[in-house]
C-alpha cells in the first residue's frame, strides 16, 4: 500500500516551519510501518520562503508543484490528479498534529476520516511552539470511531476510490469544499467517520490567515447558492444566529419602507459593525460577504426543506 500526502500553502513560511515538524514526524511512524508514500507540495504563488522551506525540510523527494493563483480546491484538485498513493491524505499547510495521525487513519481502512479539529487563535510563535509540543508528544488515548455527515478538513485521508466515483472538489468553493464534498461522497455512498479523542490543531492570526476575511470578493461571490445550500443544511450555531439576526433586519426593512422609512436604515447596522472592526474599505467588503452569504441561506433554507439534498447539490 501507498499513501500520497498533500500539502497546500501561500505565503505559509510563518507556520510551515512548525507543521512540518510535525508532518516529518508521522512520516518517520509511517515508513517504520513498512508503508510506502510520496509527499505533495502545491504552492499558490507565495512571495516568502514557503517552496525552499519544504524543499529544505521534506527533502528533493518532495513533488512540489507551483501553481499560482489558485484557490483551495483547485489546489486539492492538482494532488488528487498527480496522485500515486491508494490513499490521499490532506494534511493543511496550517495544521498541527499528532505523529501518529497518519498511521492511525490508514489502519481504520475508512473511506474519508478525520481527526477531531480544534481551531485557534495565537498573538506569538511562542503559543505555536505550545500547541506544537502538545502534539509531538501526545500521550496514549482512546480513540472512537463515529459517524458523521462530513469531516471538517485538517489532517484528512481519503480512499482514491472515493475521488473516482464522486469526482473532483468544486473549483467555485472557497469556503465549504469539505462539508461540499463530504455530502456528495455521502450521497454515492461513502460515510465520513471522525477519529474523536485525538485533535488536530489549526492555527489561526487573526484577521492575516482567516479565508473569509482574506478571499477577495469576487472570488468569495463564486459558488454563492452552492455555499447557501451547504451552510443551510448543516448551519454552526454561529451560521443559525446569523440568519435569525440577517432574516429579522430584511423583514424589519421592508417592513418599514411602507410605514417608517427611516427604519429601514437598520441594514446598515452590520456595516458599521464591519467597519469599526476592520475599517472602511475591508469592512464594507465583509458587510457585502455577510449580506450575499446569509440572505443565500435564508433563501436555500426553503429550498432544501422541500428537495433532497443530494438532489440540490447534483443540480447546482
Amino acid at each position: 500500500m501507498k499513501i500520497t500526502i498533500g500539502i497546500l500553502g501561500k505565503n505559509s513560511e510563518w507556520i510551515l516551519k512548525y507543521s512540518l515538524k510535525a508532518v516529518k514526524q508521522a512520516l518517520t511512524v509511517i515508513e517504520q510501518s513498512g508503508i510506502s508514500f510520496e509527499v505533495i507540495y502545491v504552492d499558490g504563488g507565495s512571495s516568502d520562503r514557503s517552496v525552499d522551506l519544504v524543499k529544505t525540510m521534506l527533502g528533493k523527494d518532495t513533488l512540489i508543484i507551483e501553481a499560482k493563483n489558485t484557490n483551495i480546491p483547485e489546489a486539492r484538485n492538482i494532488v488528487v490528479k498527480n496522485a500515486k498513493g491508494d490513499y490521499i491524505v490532506f494534511w493543511d499547510s496550517d495544521i498541527l498534529a499528532p505523529p501518529s495521525i497518519l498511521l492511525r487513519m490508514i489502519r481504520t481502512e475508512l473511506p474519508i476520516v478525520a481527526p477531531e479539529r480544534e481551531d485557534v487563535y495565537i498573538r506569538s510563535e511562542e503559543e505555536i511552539e505550545k500547541f506544537l509540543n502538545i502534539v509531538l508528544h501526545e500521550k496514549r488515548i482512546n480513540v472512537q470511531i463515529v459517524d458523521v455527515p462530513y469531516v471538517v478538513f485538517s489532517v484528512t485521508a481519503f480512499k482514491k476510490e472515493v475521488f473516482e466515483r464522486v469526482g473532483l472538489f468544486d473549483e467555485r468553493m472557497t469556503q465549504a469544499e469539505d462539508r461540499d464534498f463530504g455530502l456528495r461522497a455521502r450521497c454515492k455512498g461513502y460515510k465520513s467517520y471522525l477519529l474523536r479523542g485525538s485533535v488536530a490543531y489549526d492555527i489561526n492570526r487573526r484577521l492575516k490567515s482567516d479565508v473569509p476575511v482574506m478571499t477577495p470578493l469576487r472570488q468569495y461571490a463564486r459558488g454563492l447558492l452552492k455555499k447557501g445550500v451547504i451552510y443551510a443544511f448543516s448551519p454552526s450555531p454561529r451560521h443559525k444566529r446569523n440568519m435569525v439576526f440577517y432574516g429579522t433586519l430584511h423583514a424589519l426593512a421592508f417592513t418599514a419602507l411602507f410605514y417608517h422609512p427611516i427604519v429601514a436604515t437598520l441594514e446598515m447596522v452590520p456595516l458599521a459593525f464591519f467597519t469599526i472592526k476592520y475599517g472602511f474599505r475591508k469592512g464594507a467588503e465583509m458587510w457585502i460577504k455577510s449580506l450575499l452569504l446569509y440572505t443565500t441561506m435564508i433563501f436555500a433554507k426553503s429550498i432544501i426543506i422541500f428537495k433532497d439534498i443530494c438532489g440540490v447539490l447534483e443540480e447546482i
